[in-house]
């Protein structure tokens, strides 16, 4: 038989190009070229035979923490629709009496408690409340002018700040959700759309707010140092398109609000384009449309062991009873899911100093840095 040349080199390129185009496709952008590697191994492995990941959102999938980001912008803009009762009540929710740890104390070394602070900001709060809030007596440039905004504005960030750093998880995660109290889902959605631009918007820093020196109140001065600034993740994204590509399913287990971190994940003007399905965070407790200062009863908090049961009632059972093949995190919140699947083949660390050290011995882990002054991927380790 007469070999046609023509026709088997046509062939043999036809041949290539299904290869290729059948092969993942991650772009190189900013990854370790061994991380990109072992990624486009997995999905080669493991495509379309109804296979999962699971992702952290804050600091894994994007670059800082888009509810605390949130929860600044809220403060900085004063979008509360609380009365000052429902207010005082929220502040005070769940909190221990005690004194907070000594790293927040006033700038005088006194101790503070929740009823000392909170005592301040609810005459903060019903100054700002009569003269901007409900009212609109001042415009918001002249009320922030004040020192009762100015006092607020620099207790209520540290009151944050202080819950997480001197009791548990399970107390401080909810409660920055609780100030949403009586507003609707497409109110908050709204504004996180609105907080998520600036952040993209603002530098990546750190910053100081400070109490007034005037109104110091019952707790005092306050002062403490903030984060600024978010970054989006080209490489993220691409990853989870070539999952979704691949007959992989990407879901978000967030221990921010579950509403706020849809609009991240599935708003096509920063690029991820998940489906709101797929994204699993806190829930509160409705009256219809309105959020309540209330934790959704029945339903896991979202965060440490929490993660684990949130994919192991709603996850799993969607996909044959499997473990998740990847699950991606960067801190403590995120050990639990990390750890807990003998069948995840991959653990991607979205690695900070000082965190999630022991698993990065696992021989699943890669490890993933980014540069704290650009947010960007450090294609190197």
């Amino acid at each position: 038989m007469k070999l046609n040349v023509k026709k088997l080199i046509g062939l043999l390129v036809f041949l290539l190009m299904a290869l290729v185009l059948s092969a993942a496709n991650l772009d190189e952008l900013r990854w370790v070229p061994k991380n990109r590697e072992a990624l486009s191994k997995l999905i080669d492995e493991n495509k379309n035979k109804g296979n999962y990941v699971v992702f952290d959102w804050d600091y894994t999938s994007i670059y800082q923490d888009t509810q605390e980001n949130l929860f600044r912008y809220q403060i900085d803009n004063l979008k509360f629709e609380m009365t000052p009762a429902a207010f005082s009540k929220a502040i005070r929710k769940d909190i221990p009496l005690d004194n907070f740890d000594k790293e927040y104390s006033n700038v005088k070394g006194q101790p503070i408690n929740i009823t000392k602070i909170a005592n301040d900001l609810d005459k903060r709060y019903t100054f700002l409340y009569n003269n901007y809030i409900k009212n609109k007596k001042m415009s918001l440039e002249k009320i922030k002018a004040t020192e009762e905004f100015k006092d607020f504005r620099g207790k209520l960030a540290f009151l944050y700040e202080a819950i997480g750093g001197s009791f548990s998880h399970d107390i401080a995660y909810p409660w920055v959700l609780y100030l949403f109290d009586n507003m609707t889902v497409e109110e908050v959605q709204k504004l996180a759309k609105e907080a998520n631009d600036f952040g993209i918007g603002n530098k990546l820093g750190k910053y100081v707010l400070e109490s007034s020196d005037k109104l110091t109140g019952e707790a005092g001065k306050v002062k403490y140092e903030y984060k600024s600034g978010l970054r989006t993740q080209p490489e993220t994204a691409n990853l989870f398109h070539e999952f979704e590509k691949n007959g992989i399913k990407v879901y978000i287990v967030s221990a921010s609000l579950e509403d706020i971190v849809k609009v991240f994940a599935s708003d096509k003007s920063y690029g991820y384009n998940l489906s709101p399905d797929s994204v699993y965070g806190m829930r509160l407790e409705m009256n219809g449309n309105k959020y309540r200062a209330e934790y959704k009863n029945g339903y896991p908090q979202t965060q440490t062991k929490g993660k684990v049961e949130v994919i192991n009632k709603y996850l799993k059972s969607k996909h044959g009873g499997k473990d998740p093949i990847l699950v991606a995190g960067d801190s403590i919140g995120d050990a639990n899911m990390l750890s807990e699947y003998k069948g995840t083949k991959i653990l991607l660390l979205m690695k900070r100093k000082g965190k999630l050290d022991d698993l990065a011995k696992d021989p699943r882990a890669l490890i993933q840095i980014r540069s704290e002054q650009t947010g960007l991927f450090v294609p190197e380790n």
